[in-house]
């Protein structure tokens, strides 16, 4: 039985203060964007900027995520015209953009989200249209979430500009993007250092302007930590990551010079 749509739960939950935890795919595969969806993730993103995931893979992540009871998202590749509007009627409910440096960046994220006159969203076949009761274009433009990155130290200089522009939902820092453009190594990251600053320069003036903030998070440590200091939109780790956690976990564990073990098996 089809279950219909009703609002973008993150967006709700952005909109009442409180923080909307993600999982990020990198593998192309449905099964493992279908497997993080079920742990009970807010959203699940996947990566089409870092990771070979092909256009008919994309599209079954978002099925399969969507069926799972998350909320499908998408990285696209690059502030493009083609890229917003394919990934959205794919079946996207929220597009994190990278390298927004302006507000004419934001500007033009915005109007390719969004259908005229609101916009320039091209109206076409949208995956979703069938889930929805109202009119498509409408809860579209109210539900889907654009979300730009500010993943350099131009976009961190100009982020009250890009946080200002109407339709911005929320904005998503890159760090490891953020300190290559400064100039700084992972080991001149963390508190009390210049990169610390900066990001934290980027939540000061989203929770000025009520925009919600957020970034990626190496692990749940992190992200507690970011919660208690009013980040929003928060990526934990990815499906990599949990892989090889888990591996490296297992492997660690094993004692090759302890054989009592095997000797009780036979």
């Amino acid at each position: 039985m089809r279950q219909f749509l009703q609002e973008n739960p993150v967006r709700l939950k952005l909109a009442q203060g409180e923080p909307a935890v993600g999982g990020w795919v990198t593998f192309c595969s449905p099964e493992a964007a279908e497997s993080l969806a079920t742990v009970g993730f807010d959203w699940v993103s996947v990566d089409a900027e870092h990771s070979p995931v092909g256009f008919e893979t994309l599209t079954n992540c978002f099925r399969a995520i969507q069926l799972a009871g998350s909320v499908p998202m998408a990285r696209v590749p690059w502030n493009d015209t083609v890229w917003i509007q394919r990934t959205l009627d794919a079946g996207a409910m929220g597009l994190i953009i990278p390298m927004v440096n302006s507000a004419d960046d934001a500007a033009r994220a915005v109007s390719n989200a969004r259908y005229a006159t609101r916009g320039q969203r091209s109206s076409g076949g949208s995956r979703l249209r069938p889930y929805v009761q109202e009119r498509w274009e409408d809860w579209s433009d109210r539900n889907i979430l654009c979300i730009p990155m500010v993943e350099t130290i131009t976009a961190v200089e100009h982020v009250e500009e890009i946080l200002s522009v109407e339709g911005v939902g929320a904005c998503f820092v890159g760090p490891r993007d953020l300190g290559l453009s400064m100039g700084v190594a992972d080991d001149d990251t963390g508190p009390g250092t210049e990169h610390e600053a900066a990001i934290m320069r980027v939540l000061e003036v989203g929770r000025s302007l009520g925009v919600p903030v957020g970034k990626h998070c190496f692990d749940a440590h992190e992200v507690r930590l970011r919660i208690k200091q009013g980040w929003q939109f928060l990526a934990l780790a990815s499906d990599v990551r949990f892989m090889q956690a888990a591996a490296q976990a297992a492997l660690g564990s094993l004692s090759l010079a302890d054989d009592t073990e095997s000797k009780d098996l036979y």
